[in-house]
């Protein structure tokens, strides 16, 4: 077995750096894997010369059907203002933004097949065609809109401030046994010691 010679991490660092080459085509030049690059990139802080992406294939060119504008609807008030610092408040900004982009895909739902249809007209295999018409298909939608209103209604009840079932059930109990139904207290002991009340 030939044992693999460990990488030149300067002179990748160096390519990588330079800004001329793709991630892919320095890690395949320098027989490593991308993720053991991406990895390096990142802990060391490498940055590229011009800071520019490098673009290995020619841009698609734009058809009628792409040209059209969407109709844009104005932001929510939620994504208007800034994010919060906390989980839930992030959550339900993405569940939002979400939920805008999921109405946009139906609206335009047509205009969108025809898109498709146009782009994959040239392929040779039906396979991608199918898998776009897919993932804006009737199903994919619905189950999108499903889990998103799962999440608004767990993330929506804790930030809204509304209870859980268990709190429900607890405050529901301790409602109940208020009243003639609840539990005895000790009767209050009254020492006198042999002092007299004057009335």
């Amino acid at each position: 077995m030939s044992k693999k010679l460990p990488a030149n991490w300067e002179e990748i660092a160096s390519a990588y750096c330079a800004g001329s080459l793709s991630n892919r085509q320095i890690a395949k030049q320098f027989g490593i894997a991308e993720s053991t690059l991406r990895k390096r990139i990142v802990s060391e802080g490498w940055e590229k010369a011009g800071a520019q992406k490098v673009r290995t294939s020619a841009p698609k060119v734009r058809t009628a059907a792409h040209s059209g504008q969407l109709a844009q609807k104005p932001p929510s008030p939620i994504v208007a203002e800034a994010i919060p610092e906390d989980i839930e408040g992030r959550l339900l900004c993405l569940a939002e933004r979400m939920t805008d982009e999921l109405e946009q895909l139906t609206a335009h739902h047509g205009e969108i097949s025809e898109a498709i249809e146009i782009e994959t007209m040239d392929d040779e295999n039906p396979r991608r065609k199918e898998a776009m018409l897919k993932a804006i298909s009737h199903p994919i939608r619905a189950n999108s809109l499903k889990t998103i209103a799962q999440t608004v209604a767990l993330l929506g009840g804790k930030a809204a401030g509304k209870k859980g079932k268990k709190e429900q059930l607890k405050d529901a109990a301790d409602t109940a046994s208020s009243g003639k139904f609840a539990p005895m207290t000790q009767p209050k002991l009254v020492v006198n010691n042999g002092k007299r009340r004057d009335s």
